[in-house]
C-alpha cells in the first residue's frame, strides 16, 4: 500500500490558521466521506475527511501545555495538556517536531500522523513555521507545506489586538516574530492568502492543492 502525504498548514500568528484548517476539512466531508481524526480522545467534530486523489484527509491535532482560549476545546482545537505532561512526552520522543512558542510548548505526534499515513491516508497538521521546515526537511517526499500570507502586516496588528490573551505590549514582538515568519515562507512549496472575510477562497485554494498533490 502506498503511504499517503503529510499537508502541513502553517503562517504568522493570527493569520488563521485553525480555522483555514477547519474550513478545509469541512467543505472536505461535504465533497466526501467521514474519516476519524487522530489524537488521544479527538473530538467527533473533527472526524471530517473526503476522498482526494482517492485518499482520505485526516486531521492530527496538535499538542500544547497553553491553556485554552475561550473559543478554543480540548480535543477539538488542539490537545491541551499540562506542561509536565508535555515534558514526558518530549522524554518519551513522542513528538515529530516540537517548539517552545512564547513561553508555550507545541508538540506535533510522530505515532498520530505515522499511523494515519501508514493506512495510505493524507494527513493535515496545523504548525508554526519552525516545525513546518523542521517536518520538510526530515520527510522532504511525503509532506507538502502550505504557508497561510496575511493581506497585510496591518491585518495582524488588527487580529493581534481582538485577542484577550495578546497585551499591548506583546504586539511589536510578535510583529517583528511575523515578518521573520514571512521571510520564511519562501521555503515553503506553496503560499495562499488568506483575505478578510474571505476564507471559502482560501479553503478552496488549499484543497485545490491537495487533490492536485
Amino acid at each position: 500500500m502506498k503511504s499517503g502525504k503529510l499537508f502541513i498548514i502553517t503562517g504568522t500568528s493570527a493569520v488563521g490558521k485553525t480555522t483555514v484548517a477547519n474550513g478545509v476539512l469541512k467543505k472536505a466531508f461535504a465533497k466526501g466521506g467521514l474519516s476519524p481524526a487522530v489524537g488521544h480522545g479527538a473530538s467527533p467534530r473533527l472526524e471530517l475527511g473526503t476522498r482526494a486523489g482517492k485518499k482520505n484527509l485526516k486531521r492530527s491535532l496538535t499538542y500544547t501545555s497553553r491553556a485554552p482560549r475561550g473559543y478554543e476545546k480540548n480535543k477539538v482545537d488542539y490537545n491541551f495538556i499540562s506542561e509536565e505532561e508535555f515534558k514526558t512526552k518530549i522524554k518519551k520522543l513522542d513528538f515529530l517536531e516540537w517548539a517552545n512558542n512564547y513561553g508555550n510548548l507545541y508538540g506535533t505526534n510522530k505515532q498520530d500522523i505515522s499511523k494515519i499515513l501508514a493506512t495510505g491516508n493524507n494527513a493535515l497538521v496545523v504548525i508554526d513555521i519552525k516545525g513546518a521546515l523542521n517536518i520538510k526537511k526530515k520527510w522532504p517526499k511525503k509532506s507538502v507545506t502550505i504557508f497561510i500570507l496575511p493581506e497585510s502586516l496591518n491585518q495582524l496588528k488588527q487580529r493581534f489586538k481582538k485577542r484577550k490573551d495578546t497585551q499591548v505590549a506583546d504586539i511589536k514582538k510578535r510583529l517583528e516574530t511575523a515578518k521573520w515568519e514571512l521571510d520564511q515562507s519562501a521555503k515553503c512549496d506553496y503560499w495562499v492568502i488568506n483575505r478578510e472575510n474571505k476564507v471559502n477562497l482560501t479553503v478552496n485554494e488549499i484543497l485545490e492543492i491537495i487533490n492536485k498533490s
